[in-house]
């Protein structure tokens, strides 16, 4: 096993510095939907858990499809809980945490050869305060933010062989993540308007490996869906998400198969049980995709989030 893993890396090492194949394992906007994005009343608590599932078979150069070929296919599982609480009535504390079941790599061999790294993910912890809340108008802006901290510094092995960074639950560096979210309502026609945006900024891990910045923007419109003949509160989400995400760095220099540009449409169903529980899924579809130099992209994410407040 351990000859076959030095083989493997060995491989990967001959392509990594003109392919690199992270792009599938992106892992952004895991909570879909509008739950999270405005300041809780006071002493209210707000937990969220979700699941996410993401896989990847073709590599794109730019946005053109590549003959490269080196994996045959990549996904990876995640759970995640972000907890909330209203310390005051503008001011919420937040906490993000997940956990990577699998990321994994099936590389194309004879037979195929499936390398997996799991793990927690970094953490974020953020304050979110309330900037604008119109209530005649319907109208309320809110941002954060929030501290990024890896659970580890140390990367994972195998054997002990370092995993490539791709499979890394983390990357184990800290960082800063700012959010704003504007919301818009119409109570009549059951509608809402939301634009979020998000901005990750990373510092250098203890390998001297940087991630690049990353800047998500996102435009949703919801529909409470009133017909006689449907049962339960059900709402429809339809968001699209823009990704933009700088080159990744090394003390060698700028990692040239790294960073990106990718639009996705992100259709979401919700149902509001017993006034309680919110249960909501949600398709990552991309419908346009720019990726510097060679990269495995995502082909198709899903989610499936839990949400629930509470009064204390």
């Amino acid at each position: 096993m351990f000859i076959r893993y030095i083989f493997i890396f060995l491989l990967a090492a001959t392509v990594f510095t003109d392919h690199t194949i992270a792009q599938c394992f992106s892992s952004a906007n895991p909570v879909g939907g509008s739950d999270n994005l405005l300041v809780l009343d006071k002493r209210s608590l707000r937990l969220i858990t979700f699941y996410r599932y993401n896989y990847g078979n073709q590599f794109y150069e730019g946005n053109e499809r590549s003959d490269f070929d080196l994996i045959r296919s990549a996904n990876y599982n995640y759970i995640g809980t972000l907890i909330g609480y209203g310390l005051f009535n503008k001011l919420t504390m937040e906490a993000d945490l997940g956990y990577f079941i699998n990321k994994t790599y099936t590389y194309n061999l004879d037979p195929p050869y499936p390398l997996s790294g799991s793990g927690f993910s970094s953490s974020v912890l953020s304050v979110k305060y309330g900037l604008i809340k119109n209530n005649e108008k319907r109208f309320f802006i809110s941002s954060s933010l929030g501290a990024k901290i890896p659970f580890s510094t140390k990367p994972v092995t195998r054997d002990g062989v370092e995993l490539p960074v791709e499979l890394q639950p983390s990357i184990g560096a800290f960082g800063l993540v700012f959010q704003i979210f504007m919301v818009k309502e119409k109570s009549l026609t059951g509608s809402r308007y939301f634009l979020t945006s998000r901005l990750d900024v990373n510092s250098e891990n203890k390998q001297e490996y940087k991630l690049g910045a990353s800047l998500f923007s996102s435009i949703y419109y919801s529909k409470h869906l009133m017909f006689p003949w449907l049962k339960g509160d059900w709402t429809i989400i339809l968001q699209i998400r823009d990704e933009i995400r700088q080159k990744d760095r090394k003390t060698t220099g700028w990692i040239e198969s790294t960073g990106s540009n990718i639009l996705y449409f992100s259709p979401q169903l919700n149902l509001f049980i017993k006034e309680k529980l919110n249960v909501s899924l949600m398709v990552d579809v991309p419908v346009y995709k720019y990726l510097n130099g060679t990269q495995l992209a995502t082909k198709y994410g899903i989610s499936l989030n839990l949400s629930r407040d509470f009064r204390l």
